[in-house]
């Protein structure tokens, strides 16, 4: 999922989603870098379910075929 993928995402949640994000955001460490890739491959998963609370498992299904439709390498230096 590129980066543009996830800001189209984030412009279709309603203002709750959008509040329970910011809240997630909010907690979320200022050194995500130091995380390896499977705690942040777990928060992304918390993140997702925290967000998909209160949706229908057909849109949640849709969402998450979004998000795993195009595998992309991260860049070396996101990291």
């Amino acid at each position: 999922m590129s980066r543009e993928d996830i800001l189209r995402a984030i412009a279709q949640l309603n203002l709750e989603e959008r509040q329970q994000l910011r809240s997630y955001l909010n907690q979320v460490p200022q050194k995500a870098s130091l995380l390896t890739p499977e705690e942040r491959t777990q928060r992304l998963n918390a993140a997702q379910d925290a967000m998909g609370e209160g949706l229908s498992q057909i849109v949640l299904d849709d969402m998450t075929t979004a998000m795993t439709e195009n595998h992309i390498e991260p860049l070396s230096d996101m990291w």
